[in-house]
């Protein structure tokens, strides 16, 4: 039976279910093809009790894209899981703040600086609690990160039975995609407490793939809520992403799903390949970092030698090329993509250099790149390279609203002003290719082309105090770490700030393996080397069966899988650190004899 027939099939028979869907298998079709039959058969009654369908997503893009795919149906609730869990708990104030101060001691009794936290604190909190996406946390003011509506919402749901049974009137079905990357306690209050207490009128569906979890959060495989028959497991093994032999690949790395191409999709062969680079033994008295750096230009030959072989066979990696490369380390995406520096001065300062700069939290980097809307997902072009971007490409009404966005030039209607912005521009375009960071900056302040957001105001007020008048010792430290992040950021070259712009919109043919998720590209080359992240990923130990520690096993498999499972024609693998005798047993049985060579 199709899986969607058993969904069906649970619906009806009211099982909760978890549907196990491998890459390229049309997971989120089935997902729609589910709610939509509930709308068609439930959702009458479900209009007429006052009820809603609830659709949980992990991203506001998956969410935006179902909304559309559901035409904006009012009986469905799509939203992120911090959206769906505070909407649920919020107007519970008065419980909120007796669990919010469970979890404040908590804190003081496993936080790394319980000096933050205070005990009694509900006999101190006066205001309502409350949580935004800024992932702000003062449990003093009531204000909630990301992570304490997680725990608080298991709190909640554990301790008050009257909560969880509001919600199970209200929602007679909750359907949750990629549960592999929910957090488990998440999944504990939704199937332990609210589905337990609410078994013969709400139906929970789980969405996803064990094979696909590749942050540490999540809770990655629900095998003891289905062993425990809590949930019911439906399979779904369709490929109609990849080629046969990337297809082949894919079912030697897992051992639970045997993937098909249906037979409505067009087959093509395709190719895999795996180049294993011999790569000189560390030297006697040799320590690792020389070792590094000796072989380091033996890698990058090899890499370039592999890319431009690539290239003469047809393969496309120029910026809008089908083709990608997926390396595992951002600080090696940084490298090869042209803003190294800028990402190692990130990484020196700011423990997830990839959100500060990438993800544009960081202020400076919000003023250079723009933002992106939290809850919409869409592109705020606030940056100062939306504006050189606007002027490269003579989009002159663009240019014109981003000023007045700005509050800069409200008045254009004089010639002399437009040719006044047209001389800035150009002399903004000509410094950005031959100045740094520190030139650019100062311009676009003389000049009025942007104005600063209060946090890098205040950024750059602090960095102006005179450190020696501190008198707080973590005050004075933090402000030595960000003077000198400061200047190390204004002496880079500002091309820099255009090649991370361009990353960033997905105009390189480079990606992180983390940020692939979803995407789909003709031809895939993947990058592995042990030597960029040991502590977290190891694909010798993984080859060859050898990997003592269980979770970085888990990652590096999960990885691998959701790397390879990107391609939908070719495939190659090019590993930069040598891989051992025993790794390559397993890689040529995967692989097959004749793709796997060395160089």
């Amino acid at each position: 039976m199709v899986a969607i027939e058993q969904i069906k099939k649970h619906i009806e028979e009211n099982k909760s279910f978890v549907l196990e869907a491998g890459a390229g298998s049309g997971k989120t079709y089935t997902l729609i093809q589910t709610i939509n039959y509930v709308l068609e058969t439930k959702g009458e009654s479900i209009k007429l009790n006052n009820q809603r369908i609830v659709c949980i997503t992990y991203t506001n893009v998956a969410k935006n894209e179902i909304i559309e795919r559901l035409e904006n149906n009012p009986l469905v609730i799509v939203s992120t899981i911090h959206e769906f869990l505070w909407d649920c708990i919020k107007r519970f104030n008065k419980q909120l703040i007796i669990e919010l101060d469970v979890l404040n001691e908590f804190m003081i009794a496993n936080s790394k600086k319980p000096e933050k936290y205070k005990t009694g604190l509900k006999d101190r909190i006066k205001t309502d609690v409350k949580y935004d996406d800024s992932g702000y946390r003062d449990f003093e003011q009531g204000s909630l990160h990301h992570d304490d509506v997680i725990t608080l919402s298991l709190q909640m749901f554990r301790n008050y039975t009257a909560l969880t049974q509001i919600l199970g009137q209200k929602y007679p079905y909750i359907f949750i995609d990629e549960y592999q990357d929910t957090a488990s306690e998440t999944v504990d209050a939704i199937v332990n407490y609210l589905l337990e207490r609410n078994k013969s009128k709400l139906l929970v569906g789980f969405y996803g793939d064990s094979y696909q979890k590749i942050y540490d959060e999540g809770v990655g495989s629900l095998q003891t809520y289905i062993d425990s028959n809590k949930l019911e497991l439906v399979t779904k093994d369709d490929n109609y992403r990849s080629s046969e032999n990337v297809v082949n690949l894919l079912n030697n790395i897992r051992d639970n799903i045997t993937q098909i191409i249906p037979e409505s999709k067009k087959s093509i062969e395709g190719i895999v390949q795996f180049i294993n680079c011999i790569n000189a033994p560390i030297q006697p008295k040799e320590g690792k970092r020389a070792y590094y750096e000796r072989i380091a230009p033996k890698k990058n030959t090899d890499y370039d030698k592999v890319v431009s072989s690539l290239e003469k066979n047809g393969w496309d990696f120029s910026e809008f090329g089908d083709d990608k490369i997926l390396i595992i380390a951002n600080s090696k995406v940084a490298e090869r993509a042209g803003f190294g520096k800028l990402y190692k001065t990130y990484s020196k300062r700011f423990y997830d250099p990839k959100a500060e700069l990438l993800n544009r939290e960081n202020h400076f980097a919000s003023y250079f790149f723009g933002s992106k809307d939290k809850k919409t997902s869409k592109e705020r072009e606030t940056g100062i390279e939306h504006l050189a971007s606007f002027w490269e490409q003579k989009n002159y009404n663009r240019v014109i609203k981003y000023l007045k966005q700005q509050g800069i030039f409200s008045s254009l209607t004089k010639h002399s002003d437009k040719k006044e912005i047209e001389n800035k521009l150009e002399e903004l375009t000509k410094l950005r290719t031959t100045g740094t960071v520190q030139d650019v900056f100062d311009f676009c302040q003389t000049n009025q082309l942007s104005l600063f957001s209060r946090n890098l105001q205040r950024f750059l007020e602090k960095i102006k105090i005179d450190i020696e008048s501190i008198t707080d010792d973590e005050e004075k430290k933090r402000a030595t770490k960000n003077k000198a992040f400061y200047e190390s950021l204004m002496h880079i070259n500002y091309n820099e700030i255009i090649c991370a712009f361009k990353h960033i919109q997905e105009q390189t043919s480079y990606s992180t393996k983390h940020g692939t998720k979803g995407e789909e590209y003709r031809n895939v080359l993947v990058v592995i080397d042990d030597a960029s992240w040991p502590q977290k990923y190891n694909f010798q130990y993984f080859f060859d069966g050898s990997e003592t520690n269980s979770d970085r096993e888990l990652r590096t498999k999960n990885l691998f899988y959701v790397s390879c499972s990107r391609a939908k024609e070719n495939l190659v693998v090019l590993a930069l650190s040598q891989m051992g005798e025993s790794a390559m047993n397993k890689i040529t049985e995967w692989f097959g004899v004749v793709n796997v060579e060395t160089q």
